[in-house]
């Protein structure tokens, strides 16, 4: 047994540690930390993914026609690690322009997905070239034991890195908001994985068995049906007497016979893009989703970014257990399961776990608090008094808004629909003053609602933003409503109760009497911000800038990822041996790369759609993509 067949697969599993590790915290670097919005973010994660998957070709055509699978494993090797250092440098708060970061991100990325890329098709092939030819028997085992370390390496770091991202304090003495999660972290490690995986390839290479390179078989392949198309074009159609048209290319007669069985094979390919545009969003889309659900599984907290181990975590599991029970228990009552049926199957569940995160979205869509658009506010006006409370704006465009006893209502007006608010009770509450604060600025309206009409002393200090000066002191004196023009900005507003003892009209606490402050309050309202507005019948009203709590547990998500397991198991496993066992020999890397090239195809689906923006409800997006995924399966079915 060739022994050093173990620095290539602990390379591999280093590699892929890099690899998912770094994704796996990627769409929330992009939208957290660059702050790029969600179908912005979505789109850069699948844009690398495209890279990602398209430079398997250009990897393959460099190894088997210049450099050679060593070499090539060698040199991208370096690249990707220098990827690494720059999208981690990148990361680092101290970097001190925002252009910088997301500069450096992107090139970053961009040097990770040729170096992971470039790598992928050499590094299984290469350690199959360790093998003698009378080896079979163990060189399938070493295809198991590298499959298996891929997903190792794919389980431990979307685990793993996202705890790094959150829960280590890399920069205890600062308080910004961007030292608030260790980004740098949680791409250094990987980063290090990557080196760690180059230094172990090079430890092996004293017993390497290294072949030159022969050609490349992909170029082969494209020239044998570029000259067909050329040449049958050229060929006056009276004079069009062959059978098929690859018989017009100037290439040998086996290479021409082999391109016929590869091309009746990647017809089948045609559907498989649509797969990999749902399969992929579990790092994007779902990653998004999760951020809405409620992550507490009794008292452990699963972050957003860890949601994505369930898909290796299924997947080393599902693999035995239907090899072991579901097939034979298909072939003990003879019924028929054969690999196009299963890649049909495979294409349906895909569907199905899409319908079913669009089910979950819905119901998480009704939890979470309605954002406001670029131009509007969002106001909750809440109501826990036991009696019916109306909110009138100020501008009658908006209609004045009725709130019964424990009741919320939702509304966005736009910022030149609400300037301010004035309070309205239909009963008289227990208490006995309601106060509340200018939107957008203008003018802060109370009314009293003291039962024994009793005078208020409202105070606002102001400091105004923009083109107003700062205003310092301004004091009224209300019986029933009163309005202060305190202009735009941030306000302190307090109501008091103004004593009265005899003919003494002071405000000054003596006497038995004074200031009692019932209400304070000192806020910023920005357009888009969500804020409500709260009266609980005790004279005490207050507004805050808030969002409702995630409650739709992250557990919810399970089914979903369970069936688009599934469905991976059926499609991809069966596909890639499906695929093999109708190609010739010769054409096997051409598969492999078509194979990943699909990939590729299916997120530049995605990233059309994300970057469109035309669909407003995340829910109805997974409904567009399920119904996708339905039609070509029917496609497929017909090609099949």
């Amino acid at each position: 047994y060739p022994k050093h067949i173990f620095f290539i697969v602990g390379n591999e599993f280093c590699e892929r540690f890099s690899y998912y590790g770094m994704r796996s915290v990627l769409l929330l670097y992009l939208r957290d930390y660059l702050h790029w919005d969600d179908d912005t973010s979505t789109s850069v994660y699948h844009a690398f993914t495209v890279l990602a998957y398209l430079f398997p070709l250009l990897g393959a055509i460099v190894a088997d026609s210049y450099w050679g699978k060593y070499k090539t494993i060698i040199y991208l090797s370096i690249v990707y690690v220098f990827g690494h250092i720059v999208k981690t440098i990148g990361s680092i708060p101290y970097v001190p322009s925002q252009v910088a970061h997301a500069v450096l991100s992107m090139f970053g990325l961009f040097f990770i997905a040729v170096g992971t890329g470039g790598i992928k098709p050499c590094v299984s092939s290469f350690g199959g070239d360790q093998f003698k030819p009378g080896q079979s028997y163990i060189r399938k085992q070493f295809f198991s034991l590298f499959y298996f370390a891929i997903n190792a390496g794919s389980l431990i770091s979307t685990f793993v890195t996202p705890i790094f991202r959150a829960d280590v304090d890399c920069y205890p003495n600062e308080t910004a908001p961007e030292f608030d999660q260790c980004f740098a972290l949680a791409f250094g490690v990987p980063g290090a994985l990557m080196v760690v995986a180059l230094i172990l390839f090079i430890a092996g290479t004293r017993w390497y068995t290294i072949y030159p390179p022969e050609g490349s078989i992909i170029t082969k392949f494209c020239m044998c049906i570029y000259t067909a198309c050329r040449n049958r074009w050229n060929t006056p159609k009276q004079e069009r007497n062959k059978e098929h048209w690859l018989e017009y290319a100037d290439s040998p007669p086996k290479l021409i016979r082999d391109t016929k069985y590869v091309l009746r094979v990647l017809v089948l390919y045609i559907p498989l893009p649509f797969f990999w545009a749902l399969f992929d969003q579990q790092g994007s889309r779902w990653t998004l989703q999760a951020i809405q659900t409620n992550g507490y599984l009794g008292s452990l907290l699963i972050k957003p970014d860890q949601v994505e181990v369930l898909n290796p975590l299924l997947i080393v599991t599902l693999i035995p257990l239907f090899e072991a029970t579901l097939y034979p228990f298909l072939r003990y009552f003879n019924i028929p399961f054969p690999p196009l049926r299963r890649m049909t199957v495979g294409l349906i569940l895909a569907g199905c776990s899409f319908i079913a995160a669009a089910i979950l979205q819905i119901e998480i869509d009704k939890t979470l608090t309605p954002l406001p658009k670029s131009f509007e506010f969002g106001v909750r006006f809440i109501n826990s008094a036991p009696c019916n409370v109306t909110f009138t704006p100020s501008n009658t465009a908006l209609p004045p808004i009725p709130v019964g006893p424990d009741q919320v209502r939702v509304v966005h007006p736009s910022i030149e629909q609400l300037l301010y608010i004035k309070l309205a009770v239909s009963t008289k509450p227990t208490g006995r003053t309601i106060a509340t604060s200018p939107y957008g600025g203008g003018r802060f309206s109370v009314l009293n609602l003291d039962p024994e009409q009793r005078d208020l002393v409202i105070r606002v200090t102001s400091v105004e933003r923009g083109r107003l000066p700062p205003r310092t002191t301004d004091v009224a004196y209300s019986n029933r409503s009163d309005s202060i023009d305190i202009g735009y900005g941030l306000a302190t507003i307090e109501a008091y109760n103004k004593a009265t003892i005899g003919n003494d009209t002071s405000t000054e606490g003596s006497g038995g009497g004074g200031d009692v402050a019932l209400y304070s309050t000192q806020l910023y309202l920005d357009v888009g911000g969500v804020y409500s507005i709260v009266y609980d019948g005790l004279g005490a009203g207050y507004t805050n800038l808030d969002l409702n709590p995630n409650t739709v547990n992250v557990a919810w998500m399970i089914p979903q990822f369970l069936i688009i397991t599934v469905g991976e198991v059926f499609l991809s496993v069966t596909g890639l041996e499906f695929s093999y066992t109708q190609a010739p020999p010769s054409m096997k890397s051409v598969l492999t790369s078509i194979w990943l090239f699909t990939v590729s195809l299916g997120n530049i689906i995605v990233l059309i759609i994300a970057e469109a923006k035309g669909i407003e409800k995340q829910s109805d997006e997974f409904f567009l993509f399920a119904g996708l995924i339905f039609v070509a399966a029917l496609l497929f079915i017909f090609l099949a």
